[in-house]
């Protein structure tokens, strides 16, 4: 399993408000980051290794543009840098192996995040700021939701919703 995200501000699609300094991943981070595709039946591959490591410290979703560059502004020189395609690639794959999840913004872009903590999504319609929402805090409008619709709803089902983020209200205030 991987450590509990250091970075909690939420995050705006382009990456511009998620500030982490782009290191290489330590042993301990690679270790985690290991045995989290081991117990998925996933390889340990550079480039799986290198998109967790990226989303590990980010509580929220980056593009596989923003992964793509966190990549090659945290590789040592001389280290091999996977290009675009291979990233997008790797994102999918995680995707489809349950480790990644995606999430359609407004404006077309897609954002990834880990799956390792159930959550739902509060997304700003003013800035496209994108809070994660614990699932416990919903669980209730979920089952009204099952009950209302007689739907199954599969382990993947998540919530999102839309309005105004805090710094958006904040200024509407001003």
């Amino acid at each position: 399993m991987l450590q509990q995200p250091s970075d909690t501000r939420p995050h705006r699609p382009g990456g511009d408000t998620v500030e982490v300094n782009p290191e290489p991943p330590d042993a301990a981070a690679v270790e985690r980051i290991g045995e989290l595709l081991r117990a998925r039946g996933l390889r340990r591959m550079p480039s799986r290794i290198a998109v967790l490591a990226v989303l590990e410290p980010v509580n929220g979703h980056l593009s596989v543009a923003d992964i793509h560059q966190r990549i090659l502004d945290g590789t040592l020189a001389g280290t091999p840098r996977p290009d675009l395609a291979t990233v997008y690639r790797t994102v999918t794959t995680l995707v489809d192996q349950g480790v990644l999840h995606a999430l359609a913004v407004e404006g077309g872009v897609t954002t990834y995040g880990l799956t390792e903590k159930p959550h739902h999504h509060a997304v700003c319609t003013e800035c496209g700021t994108i809070i994660e929402v614990p699932a416990n805090r919903l669980s209730t409008a979920l089952e009204h939701a099952i009950e209302g619709s007689s739907f199954i709803l599969s382990d993947q089902a998540g919530l999102t919703l839309h309005g105004s983020c805090p710094d958006c209200q904040r200024r509407a205030g001003s």
